[in-house]
């Protein structure tokens, strides 16, 4: 039996089939599903990759899969499974197909597992909790008492994996987790801002911070544009240069939230 997984998704529902097809839990709860759906599956890649228009049961449930494969699309593709290995193979019309289990730890096991990392004190008050990022600091206020200040360093140290500390730590997070998009007004045209000229130091900076972007994975080079917004240089309480975006026009094309926030923050 083919499953479909969802907790929030709607979509599904205006092209499903009546169904009364009952499960049962490992505790032989019975519980039933909002019908069926045929869906298009794909597995593999070109050439060793295999189409076929699977039916599924769709179930309401919070889990961590989104589909579970049954012994009819496993007899459809012809498909062999190896658990032991965290592999399954299948032929195609170019040859014998190889899938592999993502190898990610649990996040139960990455919880228990980590290790605490002592933090760096400066003389100035603040601390780096990563030893290896020192020019990354924070305070922690004064007039917190002790006790609490030390249960912070604590928590921070041993939850290090939780904050960006390098630009190429900001990217992977799965679209189906969080994704952003614009809602530009389809009937405004778009606007490409003049070059601005810089100073040569300001150049420099916004020249060796589009290169660290890029490399991250934070930035990709486009060849055609349609809307254009000039870099703008921000000094800093250090002396330093902030590399920010003239998006007034764009904020222009995209339509208000009906319900503010008083304050960003």
């Amino acid at each position: 039996m083919n499953i479909v997984l969802y907790n929030y998704r709607t979509e599904l529902r205006k092209n499903l089939k009546d169904t009364f097809i009952p499960l049962a839990s490992f505790a032989n709860d019975p519980s039933w599903s909002e019908g069926s759906i045929v869906l298009e599956v794909v597995l593999g890649k070109t050439p060793f990759k295999r189409t076929a228009h699977i039916e599924f049961l769709v179930v309401k449930a919070n889990s961590q899969y989104n589909v579970i494969l049954g012994r009819s699309a496993m007899m459809t593709f012809g498909a062999v499974t190896l658990p032991v290995h965290g592999m399954m193979k299948f032929s195609t019309p170019a040859g014998i197909a190889t899938l592999y289990a993502e190898r990610r730890r649990p996040i139960e096991c990455v919880q228990i597992n980590r290790t605490a990392v002592n933090p760096i004190f400066h003389e100035d008050g603040s601390i780096s909790p990563n030893p290896e990022f020192l020019d990354q600091k924070i305070i922690i206020g004064n007039t917190i008492i002790k006790v609490t200040r030390e249960k912070l360093y604590k928590i921070l140290a041993t939850n290090l994996d939780v904050f960006a500390w390098k630009d190429s730590d900001m990217t992977g997070v799965l679209r189906h987790i969080a994704e952003h998009k614009l809602g530009v007004n389809p009937n405004i045209q778009p606007v490409c801002q003049k070059k601005r000229g810089m100073a040569p130091d300001r150049s420099k900076f916004l020249r060796d911070e589009v290169k660290k972007l890029v490399k991250a994975g934070i930035l990709r080079e486009v060849k055609y544009q349609t809307w254009v917004a000039n870099p703008v240089m921000v000094r800093k309480l250090d002396n330093s240069w902030r590399m920010c975006v003239d998006f007034i026009d764009i904020n222009k094309a995209c339509p208000k939230d009906n319900y503010p926030l008083p304050e960003i923050d």
